[in-house]
């Protein structure tokens, strides 16, 4: 045990004859000091065997538990000076105060190893409530050092008016008041101390709102520091805090991502750092959607890259062209989605660099991603990497050159003598092209070579709209080929682009329509290309509302079915496997449909309502287009008289009708008895009708009936082998042969009669 004097006036003291007392029931002799001088604001310890650096020593067995008050008492020689300490309560033994009246105010009671210390030296008020603390940290011989724990929370940097403004909460979370200015707080910027703010009076267990002006800060990545600074602090943990700001554009970007790697790879993420200082990434992690973090720590040079990893030993394994300074150890991983992912580019304090989402299904495997442009921060873009294995710590494969320029087609509108034409040419490069060439050509029906029909020389600057007007152009399809040309592009190849306009042209139609087939065959249309477009790259297909977008084939014809599975079907039933069939094609109802064919500039080719008595409502029987030269008019349909003809010429095609009915026999005469067969060829003025022929001998009796009521096409053959309806080779001779044929749709009837001749 031992016992701290405190000397506060400013003379020394001799304690000679003062005594020292303790109290249990009542205050009993302890120690009597000799002749000792205390120096004055000095500090004398007076202690039992043990106590080291003690002035006194003695033994003192001050009183400790039970359950009522104690007390220790300094007194002066003369007896007229006391100071009086009463720990513990209740007083019910009545323990005197310094005024001598029963004490009514007390030191806690304190753990093993804690001692009972004044708040602050040489300070009495006779209330031991409010002079005496439990001390956890002694320190005998030597000022006393009260608890006082001063904290910061809720920084927060704001911007007003273009300066950056700093405001925190301050946090007094002892029971003491600390004076005014005896706190106060640091800022500093980037390792550089801006500003030293003395604090007013913190109340005890209460908080103040600081703030203050930062000012203007540069462009750039900024790390502010806020601390507290209180001499008598105990508690200094909580005496910092620190923030960052971004101001204007991140000095880094997500750059590359490998995040669908063979076994023999790994996920890496590459960062860029496209500014001229080195910054330091200690503080800097990817967070995913799902809040998994990669964390890393290193250096990224100015205009140069880093990789993070799993695995750096594999790495350089897979690439070991790369500086290995240059890849990073990723202290903590969370494994990249295949699919659908986002990634955020952030620091300790939640500040945002970059970001990006992705959707990899269309990614192959061991491919990267990579910004097309790490400077261009309006118009994001990232694209499969053009090289396998990606291009880590180089330049993306798909980074924009030095100067290109690129050209868009916008917009055709035809006006009364007029077509006005508006295009977008854009400098894509990292440098800008300031002067260009734009010209127009004209192709006709999609047959090269081109009409030159316009020029004019450009002053471009980031990019232009431009409009101009050429000469109206009437019947026809016409593709307009848009250029931009500079000496200074070092990229051609999207400096070219088209657009379409149709008048009264029939380019590509719907040709057939299966749209009751039989059982579980697919319905499908067919399209039938009159000229073939080389330039066109898209047609669009609206099925009652239902807009299909289909990529352009030049092939003479294509299907369009609803999946891939009816397309296989299609292709084993009708041996098609020459033929194109696209895929995503609406039901077609039973009932007829609304259907309409657009070009990819909107351009309607045709437009038209299909009715289900077109093919006379037979099941498994399609509507075939007589001519898809001609508009789709009620009488340019009608049902195939083959059933259906998917990727070939229609049955009931015809190019021209004749005027009259045309029976033709070959070869005449023939002989059956030699194996012969012959061959009538017949025309009809209709596109479909019902036809008869048969074959009567020279008494007008019946003997052969070849067709009998059969669907037929405007144009056809028949074949007879020159035997009778039992099969019987007939007699040489003359015969009559009568043709007669009711058209479907006037219901006309032609008749043609002929003779052949059998011989030997």
């Amino acid at each position: 045990e031992w016992i701290e004097l405190y000397n506060n006036s400013s003379l020394t003291l001799n304690l000679l004859d003062w005594t020292i007392e303790k109290a249990g029931t009542s205050f009993d002799h302890v120690f009597t000091f000799s002749d000792i001088n205390i120096e004055p604001n000095s500090f004398l310890l007076i202690g039992e065997e043990f106590v080291r650096n003690t002035d006194l020593t003695t033994v003192l067995a001050f009183q400790n538990g039970g359950s009522e008050s104690d007390g220790i008492r300094l007194t002066s020689a003369d007896g007229l000076y006391t100071d009086t300490i009463l720990y513990d309560s209740p007083n019910s033994n009545e323990l005197p105060d310094d005024i001598s009246n029963p004490g009514e105010y007390f030191a806690p009671d304190v753990d093993g190893g804690n001692t009972l210390a004044r708040k602050h030296d040489g300070e009495d008020s006779n209330n031991c409530e409010i002079d005496f603390f439990e001390c956890e940290v002694p320190t005998p011989g030597e000022a006393n050092f009260y608890p006082i724990d001063l904290a910061i929370n809720n920084l927060e940097i704001f911007e007003n008016d273009g300066e950056y403004w700093l405001q925190i909460v301050v946090e007094n979370l002892s029971t003491e008041n600390v004076d005014n200015l005896a706190a106060s707080i640091n800022i500093v910027v980037n390792d550089t101390l801006i500003g030293t703010y003395e604090l007013p009076t913190i109340p005890a267990e209460s908080t103040i709102d600081f703030s203050c002006q930062i000012g203007e800060l540069v462009n750039g990545y900024h790390l502010i520091i806020v601390e507290l600074i209180y001499f008598y602090d105990n508690e200094i943990d909580n005496n910092h805090a620190e923030s960052s700001l971004l101001n204007g554009a991140s000095p880094f970007v997500l750059n590359e991502i490998m995040f669908k790697p063979l076994s023999t790879n790994q996920e890496w993420v590459e960062i860029f750092n496209r500014t001229e200082c080195v910054y330091s990434v200690d503080n800097l992690r990817i967070m995913d959607a799902s809040g998994g973090i990669i964390s890393f720590y290193g250096d990224i040079p100015p205009m140069d890259y880093i990789v993070v990893c799993q695995d750096t030993i594999l790495f350089m394994q897979t690439y070991p062209e790369v500086d290995p300074e240059k890849v990073i150890f990723a202290s903590d991983w969370t494994s990249l989605n295949n699919t659908d992912e986002t990634l955020i580019l952030t620091d300790e304090f939640e500040t945002k660099f970059d970001s990006t989402s992705y959707n990899g299904n269309s990614c192959p495997a061991n491919f990267s991603i990579e910004r097309v442009d790490p400077f261009d921060d309006e118009n994001i873009q990232w694209f499969i990497c053009t090289d396998s294995l990606g291009t880590p710590t180089i330049a993306n494969s798909v980074l924009p050159m030095q100067f290109d320029l690129s050209l868009e087609f916008n917009n055709i509108q035809i006006n009364e003598n007029s077509i006005t034409h508006s295009i977008i040419i854009k400098n894509i490069g990292l440098e800008n092209i300031y002067d260009a060439v734009i010209t127009s050509d004209l192709i006709i029906n999609g047959e090269y070579p081109s009409e030159n029909i316009f020029s004019d020389e450009l002053s471009l600057e980031d990019s232009l709209y431009y409009v101009f007007t050429t000469d109206i152009v009437e019947k026809g399809y016409f593709s307009f080929l848009y250029e931009v040309i500079s000496e200074s592009d070092i990229n051609p190849s999207n400096n070219i682009d088209f657009g379409f306009y149709n008048s009264e042209s029939l380019p590509f139609v719907i040709n057939e329509i299966m749209y009751d087939p039989d059982g579980d065959e697919p319905e499908w249309i067919e399209i039938i290309n009159n000229i073939v477009i080389p330039d066109l790259t898209e047609i669009i297909l609206v099925v009652d509302g239902d807009t299909l977008e289909i990529p352009y084939c030049d092939e003479t014809y294509f299907l369009i079915t609803n999946s891939e599975s009816d397309a296989d079907s299609l292709r084993t039933k009708y041996d098609l496997d020459d033929i194109t069939i696209l895929t995503g094609l609406s039901s077609l109802s039973n009932n007829g449909e609304q259907l309409l064919l657009m070009d990819e500039c909107g351009n309607l080719i045709e437009e038209f309502f299909f009715q289900p008595d077109w093919n006379d409502e037979l099941d498994g029987v399609s509507i075939e287009r007589v001519n898809p030269e001609i508009m789709a008019i009620e009488q340019n349909w009608g049902p195939s008289t083959n059933g259906c003809t998917p990727g070939r010429a229609n049955s009931i095609f015809v190019q021209m009708l004749p005027n009259t009915m045309k029976l033709n026999v070959a070869p005449n005469p023939f002989s059956p008895y030699r194996d012969e067969r012959r061959i009538f060829s017949f025309a009809l003025p209709e596109v479909l009708s019902t036809v008869t022929l048969r074959i009567f001998d020279l008494k007008g009796r019946m003997i052969r009936r070849l067709v009998d009521q059969v669907l037929q096409s405007s144009e056809g053959n028949v074949i007879w082998d020159g035997r009778n309806d039992n099969g019987k080779k007939l007699p040489i001779g003359v015969y009559i042969v009568l043709m007669q044929a009711t058209a479907r749709d006037s219901e006309k009837v032609y008749s043609k009669k002929i003779t052949v001749v059998i011989a030997k």
